[in-house]
């Protein structure tokens, strides 16, 4: 089934990128790095660790903290209720009671319904089996990989002085320093829906871009239609995700008045954008009403865990902190795997161990050209000007965001994961653009020499002692072969 999956996905970017179209020997160069990656998430996810976290299983097995959790929901749905458990004072349930949210003396999870939609509740029924978190994002890593792939592969057609090689070395940048293989070995419910906003986010923005390539009216409702959709099933999955929506809408309407100078298409358009966000807002907050009687209540309030949510109010002191730490904090060093992630600290919800991402995948610095790369489409090219403004403006706020609510690996992976694309394009831009020879060789060198030394330090981080507990718990000594192996 897994390699099914992985062929499935890998036929699609083929067939959505044309590369049959171009001469054999790319296209299995292409297929062969893109396996790379793949056979890599799927070694992190499968090979490396029990078996049990990952293939679907006839019980639902969860563990702390908050493993397979969702599969809670979908015996909740099956018995038509929306409640996970009832309180239970024994050890139990303080044992698993954590990150969860406890109303009226019933516990619920506050994490959002999209994935069980999605994912858990329709597996459920069609097998009858359990879905693993495992398994879940590790499908969904191979999928974002997949999307960010086509992304660099869309934007960067028309730049004719960028090798093949050059292209090949960027997917790799981001499949193994995105910190999806983060994700992949920490698989929980967190990750779950982390990943879940992910892929429909990175989803929407190739929708958008299937919408800004075609001029009939048809094509461009249906894709709006599921632009707005898929923002929608977002929301479900990270609520601040809510925030994107008004960006695209309001892009759309723009393109769709310079386009048409009829009203009736316009209003046509607002309509079918409108109808997901009426249906998908309507059953969330119903969600959200019939648990804590509030349309607004996630359950934020309500969680149960030693950070004490209800009380905690966003400071711009803990901005500063977190995005200082998100993209400046220096790793460790150690004997091991010479760079281990660093304890954040000074945040007041959210300290864990990160290392900034300016060490981590330094091609991101090359972000403090936005407004001259910018400048540039928006002279040259109106579309793609627009598609890239929306993809900034997006990545501005997923960092405000992540940073006021803490120093965590899958709150940098929000921001990142869009950063990294962002800051390809743009490092490959320069390349194409550069006349002079020296400039172009230097900007070469510059960006391999980036490549290995992201590469190395992003492998050296996912093998360090602060994951140690996780390679403990579900990998035993695996943990001390794979470092005697690469150090």
């Amino acid at each position: 089934m897994t390699l099914f999956i992985i062929i499935f996905l890998l036929v699609a970017f083929s067939l959505t990128t044309n590369f049959f179209k171009k001469n054999h020997i790319q296209f299995s160069v292409i297929c062969f790095s893109v396996l790379i990656v793949l056979f890599f998430y799927f070694f992190l996810a499968k090979i490396l660790f029990n078996t049990n976290n990952f293939i679907a299983n006839e019980e639902n097995n969860i563990f702390r903290p908050c493993g397979n959790y969702y599969n809670l929901l979908v015996d909740s749905f099956c018995n038509g209720q929306l409640n996970i458990f009832e309180e239970i004072d024994d050890a139990d349930y303080k044992m698993f009671s954590l990150d969860t949210s406890l109303y009226k003396n019933k516990t619920y999870l506050y994490f959002g319904i999209t994935p069980v939609l999605l994912f858990y509740l329709p597996f459920h029924l069609i097998t009858n089996l359990y879905l693993t978190d495992k398994f879940t994002v590790f499908i969904l890593s191979c999928l974002s990989f997949i999307l960010s792939a086509f992304l660099i592969y869309t934007l960067t057609k028309r730049y004719k002085n960028i090798s093949l090689g050059m292209k090949i070395l960027s997917f790799f940048l981001i499949g193994f320093c995105n910190l999806l293989p983060f994700l992949i070995i920490n698989s929980f419910i967190y990750q779950v829906c982390v990943i879940t906003a992910n892929i429909l986010l990175l989803g929407s923005f190739c929708l958008f871009h299937f919408f800004l390539s075609t001029q009939n009216t048809k094509f461009q409702n249906i894709f709006v239609f599921f632009i707005s959709l898929f923002l929608c099933l977002s929301v479900g999955a990270r609520p601040h995700y809510i925030l994107f929506i008004p960006i695209f809408f309001f892009a759309i309407i723009y393109l769709r008045y310079k386009e048409s100078a009829k009203m009736d298409d316009i209003f046509k358009t607002i309509l079918i954008f409108l109808i997901p966000c009426i249906i998908y807002g309507g059953i969330i907050a119903l969600y959200n009403y019939f648990r804590f009687d509030s349309i607004f209540e996630f359950g934020w309030k309500y969680q149960q865990n030693e950070h004490m949510q209800m009380k905690y109010v966003p400071t711009i002191k803990d901005f500063l902190i977190g995005l200082k730490n998100n993209f400046l904090l220096l790793p460790n060093m150690n004997n091991n795997t010479f760079f281990s992630l660093t304890k954040a600290s000074g945040h007041s919800i959210g300290n864990e161990y990160i290392a900034g991402v300016l060490w981590t995948c330094p091609i991101v610095i090359i972000s403090l050209f936005i407004p001259n790369f910018l400048k540039r489409f928006y002279l040259e090219d109106k579309k793609t000007f627009i598609f890239l403004l929306i993809f900034v403006l997006i990545t501005i706020i997923s960092i405000i965001v992540t940073s006021f609510f803490g120093m965590i690996i899958r709150y940098i992976f929000e921001f990142l994961s869009l950063m990294i694309i962002l800051s390809i394009v743009m490092f490959l831009f320069y390349i194409n653009e550069a006349k002079d020879k020296i400039l172009k060789n230097f900007l070469k060198f510059s960006f391999v020499s980036i490549f290995i030394f992201s590469i190395f330090i992003n492998i050296s981080l996912l093998f360090c002692k602060e994951n140690f507990w996780i390679f403990q718990i579900i990998s035993g000594t695996n943990y001390l072969k794979i470092i005697k192996l690469l150090f």
